[in-house]
């Protein structure tokens, strides 16, 4: 994608200190050894607390199109306090119906039984069900299209930046073909970018006094982090009902061959 790439040195995690998890999820080798390109593609957690220097750095990364994967009341909680500054407006979900106001780790905590077995086995279920929920089809759907014809770079991000976020980067990743492998290595680097274990006590307090939840270090770094069995649930999910991811993405999404390759032509070096 010719004159996308900000002219800065170029750096899987982004170190930025108020918004967590932000990272560069091009720059994989493709099954046909192309290269997803550098610099266009940014994913993270929320930007509720995002500091003046932080949003300078995010200010130079030549992004155009921001995708909020969040319900509106998460927004409404944790706004995104610098898009109107950049001249920017947010792809949502509006105030599409929902049956939960929630992220999905949040659900983990306030449904599933206490420790780290029950709200895995939760995640588990959960992935199952977050491909085909109408609002994630939605912002998915207006993503790729975006892709296929929108300038500069893109955000996608949620709460936590590695559920709904992750499986949208890895969608991404499979539609330019990158390897199943290091598909699943991008998915993980949530565990290394979002700092867990420095920032559990910080989590645990802070779900007290926002959510009302109380939740050990156990519970806390379960829904605080992604394991494969996650990921692969929703591939399993997507087998039975569409085929194949491929099924997913063409009937469900509704991204065509046409729009498929033009997505590859324009991102792939």
């Amino acid at each position: 994608m010719n004159g996308a790439r900000p002219a800065i040195e170029w750096t899987r995690i982004l170190p930025l200190t108020s918004v967590n998890n932000f990272r560069d999820y091009g720059g994989w080798r493709t099954r046909g050894g192309a290269h997803v390109e550098k610099g266009v593609f940014f994913r993270s957690a929320h930007h509720a607390r995002a500091s003046a220097a932080d949003e300078a750095r995010i200010a130079s990364l030549g992004i155009r199109t921001v995708v909020d994967l969040r319900r509106a009341p998460e927004q409404r909680r944790q706004p995104t306090v610098w898009l109107e500054r950049l001249g920017l407006t947010a792809l949502t979900s509006g105030d599409m119906v929902d049956a939960s106001e929630h992220a999905p780790h949040i659900l983990a905590l306030r449904n599933a039984p206490q420790g780290g077995s029950g709200m895995r086995t939760f995640m588990i279920d959960h992935y199952r069900d977050l491909p085909f929920e109408p609002q994630h089809i939605d912002l998915f759907r207006r993503y790729f299209q975006a892709l296929a014809h929108a300038e500069g770079g893109v955000l996608i991000h949620c709460t936590a930046g590695k559920d709904r976020t992750g499986l949208l980067a890895a969608f991404t990743h499979h539609l330019l073909q990158v390897h199943r492998d290091d598909l699943m290595e991008d998915y993980l680097l949530s565990n290394v970018a979002g700092n867990i274990d420095a920032r559990l006590p910080a989590l645990i307090r802070g779900l007290k006094e926002t959510y009302e939840i109380a939740v050990d270090t156990e519970g806390a770094r379960t829904v605080l982090t992604v394991e494969p069995a996650y990921l692969a649930s929703a591939w399993d999910a997507i087998a039975q009902r569409c085929g194949s991811i491929d099924g997913y993405i063409v009937d469900v999404l509704g991204v065509d061959g046409v729009t498929g390759d033009r997505i590859r032509a324009r991102y792939l070096t």
